[in-house]
This record gives structure tokens, sequence and C-alpha cells, in this order.
């Protein structure tokens, strides 16, 4: 009796379907959107390249749609929402592609000493991608940079090891630096 319950519920666990865990969209990720339903003529402009930036992206006729934090399918179903608020179309199917989780990574280099690309994950601070670097390597000065869209902020190992408080966060496509002699 023991092992017909067992196998009925392997059987229940394998027939339900899994939901995929999504990414939640971040700034700086890029999405595809693609809009079908109405004919093409009319839906050319929608069929874009978006960008998140400052917690949302901005498309034609409806402006800002807020992205950060949400997911392919939350910000479809957003989208399509809003389309049809402003009667723009009665029928919008919105679809969402992203390569975000492809695109997460930080670039660590200096005197570290394994340098390269590193995955980014939340939460990664200086002090974290330094160390996922192997560590400061034995020629490695108390400075480290992070170079975020083209402009450099130094810090201190040593301010941040008294305060950890103050280690900052890195966020994806951050270029991090450790100064050496």
């Amino acid at each position: 009796m023991k092992k017909i319950i067992l196998c009925l519920l392997a059987l229940v666990a394998f027939a339900v379907p899994r939901v995929q865990a999504q990414n939640q969209f971040r700034n700086g990720d890029v999405l595809e959107m693609r809009l079908s339903g109405p004919p093409e003529e009319f839906t050319r402009e929608f069929n874009i390249v978006l960008t998140v930036d400052e917690g949302g992206v901005t498309l034609p006729l409806i402006g800002r749609v807020a992205a950060a934090g949400m997911t392919s399918s939350a910000l479809a179903a957003s989208i399509e929402r809003r389309l049809k608020e402003a009667k723009i179309f009665t029928i919008a199917n919105v679809n969402i592609n992203s390569n975000s989780g492809k695109d997460r990574i930080v670039i660590v280099g200096g005197s570290v000493r394994q340098p390269g690309k590193q995955p980014w994950i939340p939460d990664l601070t200086l002090t974290g991608a330094i160390s996922g670097a192997g560590g400061p390597s034995d020629f490695a000065k108390d400075t480290m940079k992070i170079i975020r869209a083209g402009r450099a902020v130094t810090y201190s190992r040593k301010a941040i090891k008294k305060n950890p408080g103050t280690d900052p966060k890195v966020e994806p496509g951050d270029i991090i630096e450790q100064e050496g002699e």
C-alpha cells in the first residue's frame, strides 16, 4: 500500500507542469517587443528593441511603462492593458523577449588573481566582485574603481573593511579595477 501511494505521488509530481522562474527586469536590461493581432501596417512602430532605464521603458503613443521588477509576461500584460485603455488597439498581443540573463556580467581586472568576466548576481558588491576574481594580488594597492557609463569612482579597501555598509553595489555591465603597483 505504501509503495502504491509513493508511486501515485511521484506520478502527480511529474504530471504537474513546472513553471520556469523568469528573470525580473532591471535598469540596463535590453528587451525586444513584438506586437501582433492588428494588421502589420499598424503594429510596425511597436516591434522595437527597448532598454529599461530609470525603472521603465518608453513606448510610442502610450509613453512610460514601469518595467523594473517585472517578468516578461507581467510587462507584456501591462503593455497590452495600456494599449487597450488608451483605445489604440482593441486586440493587442504583446510578446517580450529578453536575453538579460545572458548580459548580466561584470568585468574585473587590474591587480586581481583571476581577472575576467563574472556573472552578475543581485546584491553583488565591489569587494564581492574582487573576491570572486580571486582577491587582490600581492601587488594590489588600497584603491579600487567602479567604471560605469564611462565614469570612474574610486574606493578604499581599508575604509570599506572598517565600515562594510559603505561597500557599493555593482550593476550589470560595470568594469571593476583593482589598482596595483
